[in-house]
Formats: structure tokens, sequence, C-alpha cells
């Protein structure tokens, strides 16, 4: 007979592993318009974080400029890597291939500035990247700055997406 704390650590086993947030740690982007329409499922980042304007609000952060390199890596559920980092510097764009992320299971896409450590990087939640991937595509990158109460400026990336009308930080 099996003892109840075998049973119960049995069950629990069971229900977590069932659980749809232990099976949903990918991003499920099979939904998303550019899959329906058997296209390319990209977004396309422009670096804008050496300019002091473009952002059309949506985020707490007032736009400031700051021209930096960016990193952008697709996450799994253990942060680690999902594929290879795109690197984009001050004004340029580069797209990622969604797909070959989604493939490889990823769950967020982080925006990081490596060459100076004041600025607090950002995560694209896979819901903003739904939401990219169902409108046009097209996110930018930019640098701000916010108190938040805090009693002194900090500074953080944003990004503003054409496409799903998404923006963080909000």
């Amino acid at each position: 007979m099996m003892k109840p704390v075998l049973i119960a650590v049995t069950f629990g086993l069971i229900s977590a592993l069932g659980s749809p947030s232990v099976l949903a740690e990918a991003c499920d982007i099979s939904e998303t318009k550019c899959v329906r329409n058997n296209g390319k499922c990209n977004i396309k980042f422009r670096n804008h974080t050496g300019k002091t304007g473009g952002s059309d609000g949506g985020t707490v952060l007032d736009q400031t400029s700051s021209a930096q390199m960016i990193k952008i890596t697709a996450r799994k559920a253990k942060n680690r890597r999902a594929g290879n980092e795109i690197t984009i510097h001050s004004v340029a764009n580069k797209t990622m291939n969604v797909d070959k992320k989604a493939a490889r299971k990823f769950k967020r896409i982080r925006i990081s500035a490596p060459e100076d450590t004041q600025v607090q990087r950002i995560v694209m939640s896979c819901e903003d990247v739904i939401s990219v991937l169902n409108g046009n595509g097209v996110c930018t990158v930019f640098h701000g700055q916010t108190d938040r109460g805090w009693g002194e400026w900090k500074f953080f990336l944003g990004y503003q997406c054409d496409g799903g009308k998404v923006s963080a930080p909000r």
C-alpha cells in the first residue's frame, strides 16, 4: 500500500505536469495572421536609441537620446537563449525570424543594451509578440528615462510597435 505522502506527491506531479502553465512554456504563434496566411513571421526591429523623438507615448518613459548598440534575444522558459541573438547598431534595422524562434520554443524576447550597464533591459511578452505578428511586424526600440517616484532618474529601453499598437514599459 502506498504511503499518503507518496500518493500526494504523485498526484501533485501529475497535476503539475498536466497544468497549462507547465505545458504552455513556449509562445504559441500558430494562430497569428502570418501563419494563417502561410507567410513568414518576422519582426523588424528599428534601433532609435540615438533619437530624441519619434515615440508617440504609450509608455512611462520620457524618450531621450543615448545612441547605443542593442541586442535582441528570444528566450526560453528557463531564460536560456532560443537561437542566435541579433545585434543592431544605432539608427539601423534588423529582422528577427520568429518562425525559427518558435521552433526552438521561445517564451519571450529580451532587448538589452550590453555596452551600457546603467540602461535597464526590457522584455517583450508572448502576448506582445503575437500582437505585433498580427499587425505589421515593425517595432521601434528607444532609450528613455523615468523617476517613477524613486527620487532619481533611471534609464530604460522601451519599444513601440506599429503592428498591434504595442508599447512598453507601461
